[in-house]
């Protein structure tokens, strides 16, 4: 101790707090990113409802789901707007109370304070849970989560207090706190299960009754069966959106339901408690980038020596000298809460992965993982400096698994900003009830459904509530056959999209297709069915497409959120072009043409030529035509039919010359085309 000056002494002291532990591991694991991304998943449809229809929206959005969380998310936006970093500081402060709210919970247990607060470590970085940036919508799991750990706290602190006034406020703080869980969704709901467990556990050792042990826990029983008879017989739409799958099966055939559940079971607990850990050797490869790399390992590295420090800097005597005992029974709580945690995923026949988006699934296990790590390494007889080592190692190792999903998250937001920019080059406007298909994008943290709420907030920002929802995105491996009966034209489209409802027709549609980084395309109907290039799925909906949907003004452009419109590379130009030649101006397709081709850019698809090539000709630039259409086909054979379909559609609407024919004679030579139709 002698050996530490006093002032580095304190300031150890106060950074070996719990809460300042936690707080500096969230922000070096989670808090580089906070200026460079966005909104992803569920939040860019929730901020849209947010924003257009306010708390009446929200409500009917949660309205068939979860009600009484959706009251915090009405509060929550009218605080925070709608801009994404405070909605990461927001997920950040809650994963971190969540985090700190699991320490306080093993310091009731546990003397070993560096052991609570490894666990607490663990939780805040655990590898299998890659969606945090996710930020609006997990930052209220994480309240949820905060809400149900501190209950527990209040509650074993109001049987332990030594006066009546303490042990009332606890009391009816941890209540409280038992019913914002459980009234609140399902994730955590049977993890209140454990309660009696932990009261037990708690008070032993103290001469109290098994009556008296009943009369602390009975308000918290109270709740739980108020809790179940509201879900069970007065939310009328507790199984809408998942249902008890597992109650059908075993009904069905009781034994093979069971040898099933057993397996799920088994390999569940297995992927959230062991096979989680490879994820911390499975490194990128050289095309993640250096800088990428850079800040990967900077920031890993500046967290490894932060705990050392911490952990390994002599400031006080080990607190360690406690009973095994302690943590066998944790170790076998631990087991039980996994157990608990994945009732109502086995129940509903969730599927639970390590990978996105059903990773969300292995939020209820991960305090149940820490715990059972940090208890089997203290049941070990190891040295307290190798146990400490081995976690931090195992800590830091995480936090780097989560700096390189923030990397994946920070280029998806691009790739997003990208497409919506891109979209309101090339569609202005667009007429209500339009229906966009498109293959499933390269967006990684994105669905159709979320991504319907972002073409609405360019699209129709000024949506009151009651309106009907006037554009959806659809792809159709997802929809066909449920929202979409079957891809014929002139088929009516309803969808009840919870905070409203759309209504449309197969005939009435665009198909999109992006790919970056070539730029994205409103697919041409007439040239590309037979364009290989594009996936099959899209090809499959190019026949519906109609043009007339695309209006020239007013022109929208994408939510500030997407911050300043791109600077004017080829592919604005390439937009314009597309805009213009559906319009048949072929004078604005040659003057684009001019500046485009003069650019440092060039096309990365040669289906990007097509406005040009159209223009040339219709201009009587045969010579251009013919040059631009060259460079497309030598690129790939797969695209010289949809060339010939060009062609075929340049032969039919443009006036007859010499210089034509020697034009399409070359075509159809050098592509081979067939006759048209």
């Amino acid at each position: 101790m002698k050996a530490i000056p006093r002032a580095l002494y304190k300031l150890l002291k106060f950074f070996s707090a719990p809460a300042v532990v936690l707080a500096v591991a969230a922000v070096l694991v989670y808090g580089f990113f906070t200026p460079f991304l966005g909104y992803y998943w569920d939040d860019l449809m929730l901020h849209w409802i947010a924003e257009t229809q306010g708390s009446a929206g929200l409500a009917a959005y949660f309205s068939t789901n979860r009600p009484v969380w959706g009251l915090f998310y009405q509060i929550t936006t009218s605080i925070l707007g709608n801009q994404p970093w405070q909605w990461l500081v927001f997920a950040l402060f809650w994963r971190w109370l969540a985090a700190l709210g699991l320490v306080f919970l093993l310091r009731q247990f546990w003397q070993n304070k560096s052991a609570a607060l490894l666990a607490g470590l663990i939780f805040l970085t655990y590898p299998g849970f890659t969606q945090q940036y996710i930020a609006m919508l997990y930052g209220h799991f994480f309240l949820i989560l905060s809400a149900f750990f501190f209950s527990l706290v209040f509650n074993i602190k109001a049987i332990r207090s030594s006066s009546q006034s303490q042990f009332w406020l606890y009391t009816l703080s941890a209540v409280f706190l038992s019913a914002v869980n459980l009234f609140s969704m399902e994730y955590f709901f049977t993890l209140e299960l454990l309660r009696p467990l932990l009261l037990y556990v708690a008070m032993r050792g103290k001469t109290l009754a098994k009556r008296n042990l009943f009369s602390k826990y009975l308000p918290y029983l109270l709740v739980l069966i108020a809790a179940i008879i509201w879900r069970a017989f007065i939310f009328r739409h507790q199984t809408e959106n998942y249902e008890f799958g597992l109650l059908t099966r075993l009904a069905q055939d009781p034994l093979g339901a069971l040898f099933t559940l057993a397996g799920t079971v088994f390999y569940d607990l297995y992927q959230v408690l062991l096979k989680v850990w490879v994820l911390l050797v499975q490194f990128p490869d050289a095309a993640f980038g250096q800088r990428a790399w850079l800040v990967m390992a900077v920031f890993s590295l500046v967290l490894l020596v932060f705990l050392v420090l911490i952990f390994f800097t002599p400031r006080r005597p080990p607190s360690d000298a406690e009973s095994n005992k302690n943590y066998r029974n944790s170790l076998l709580l631990s087991l039980l809460t996994l157990l608990l945690a994945g009732v109502p995923f086995w129940l509903t026949n969730i599927p639970i992965s390590l990978t996105f988006p059903n990773d969300r699934f292995t939020l209820p296990f991960i305090a149940a993982v820490a715990v059972f790590w940090v208890s089997l390494l203290m049941i070990f007889p190891l040295h307290n400096r190798l146990r400490n080592a081995l976690l931090i190692a195992v800590i830091a190792l995480s936090a780097s698994v989560h700096l390189r999903n923030g990397i994946h998250y920070q280029r998806d937001w691009e790739n997003q900003t990208r497409f919506f920019w891109q979209l309101t080059w090339r569609v202005p406007d667009m007429r209500e009830n339009t229906i966009l298909f498109s293959h499933e994008l390269p967006l990684t943290y994105f669905s159709d459904n979320s991504l319907t709420g972002g073409f609405n907030w360019i699209y129709a920002g000024d949506l009151q509530p009651g309106d009907k929802i006037p554009y959806v995105l659809y792809y159709p491996t997802i929809r066909v056959g449920l929202a979409v009966k079957d891809l014929t034209p002139d088929q009516p489209v309803d969808q009840n999209l919870l905070v409203g409802s759309f209504s449309g027709n197969t005939s009435k549609s665009l198909a999109l297709f992006y790919q970056p980084p070539a730029c994205l395309r409103v697919l041409d109907p007439e040239t590309e069915p037979d364009n290989w290039m594009v996936p099959l799925q899209v090809r499959e909906t190019i026949h519906l497409t109609n043009w007339q949907v695309i209006l020239p003004e007013p022109a929208h452009t994408p939510p500030s959120i997407y911050g300043a419109e791109p600077a004017h590379t080829w592919c604005y130009y390439f937009q314009k072009a597309d805009l213009a030649r559906q319009q048949g101006d072929w004078e604005q397709v040659s003057r684009l043409a001019d500046t485009a081709f003069a650019l440092d850019d060039h096309p990365n698809d040669p289906m990007e030529r097509t406005p040009f090539i159209e223009a040339y000709a219709h201009l009587g630039d045969w010579q251009a035509a013919l040059d631009q259409t060259q460079q497309s086909a030598a690129v790939s054979t797969v695209i010289h039919p949809a060339l010939c379909r060009l062609w075929g559609r340049i032969e039919r609407e443009t006036q007859a010359s010499a210089e034509k024919d020697e034009a399409l004679r070359k075509i159809i030579l050098d592509l081979n085309c067939e006759p048209q139709p």
